[in-house]
């Protein structure tokens, strides 16, 4: 893709991202949500070991993993409802007659949301100062959990006919790729069940770093299932709303 195709693009999301102040608060929640559970959840842990000598540090992995896949849930929200509002005002339409193809329109929309979950992930995990990684461990564990981000907005787009039905659906969803959290009490095998779902391999794999085990399989297996989910969706996304919008 062209630069200048990148940059017009980038141009007119920030217009429509900052036309919607709801949608620009919501870019600060990742770093939010962050400094609140450096504040809260000791707090918590002080509390409980007072209160019966319960431990809560083991548990903070378990925390952060679900941190880990909340963050490109929400960059995966904002490009959702940016995809919704190019469908409504028919730009998706007009895109089949200029010279930018459809393909590297589809690029950009998936590469997007894929750097921008990474990079606010890697920015606010440290914050959280919970479960802590070095950034060769932390990086390719947030990219594959940025894969969500980009599966979530076509999926938004594709199965959401307007902005409040979209709000319902992100719930369900990030909802539903949270469920491998449960898993985190589950021995192996047995957790592996929960592995149909994206969200669990980065888990995993932050859960094994956690604890200096070797989690570079469970990124591979969770590359392989994002990858194949993002290309169903986008080939869904392309038929319906590319080529027939």
């Amino acid at each position: 893709m062209t630069s200048p195709a990148v940059k017009a693009l980038l141009q007119t999301d920030s217009r429509l991202l900052w036309r919607d102040p709801l949608l620009g608060w919501i870019l600060l929640l990742p770093f939010g949500v962050a400094l609140l559970l450096r504040i809260v959840v000791p707090r918590i842990g002080e509390a409980l070991d007072a209160a019966n000598g319960f431990d809560l540090a083991p548990y903070h992995p378990l925390i952060m993993g679900a941190y880990l896949m909340t963050v490109p849930g929400i960059v995966g929200m904002i490009i959702g409802f940016l995809l919704l509002d190019e469908r409504d005002a028919r730009t998706l339409t007009a895109l089949r007659v200029t010279p930018l193809s459809m393909r590297r329109y589809l690029a950009y929309r998936i590469t997007v949301p894929l750097v921008a979950g990474t990079l606010a992930t890697l920015a606010g995990y440290p914050l959280a100062g919970l479960s802590p990684l070095p950034l060769r461990d932390l990086a390719p564990i947030a990219l594959v959990a940025g894969l969500w981000a980009p599966l979530l907005a076509l999926l938004l787009a594709t199965a959401a006919p307007n902005k409040v039905a979209g709000f319902a659906l992100v719930k369900v969803l990030n909802s539903i790729n949270l469920i491998p959290i449960a898993s985190f009490f589950v021995p192996v095998p047995f957790q592996y069940a929960a592995g149909i779902l994206p969200g669990y391999w980065p888990m995993r794999a932050l859960w094994s770093a956690a604890t200096g085990g070797s989690y570079g399989s469970h990124l591979v297996v969770g590359a392989v299932i994002s990858v194949l989910a993002i290309t169903a969706t986008a080939a869904l996304f392309d038929r319906r709303l590319l080529r027939h919008g």
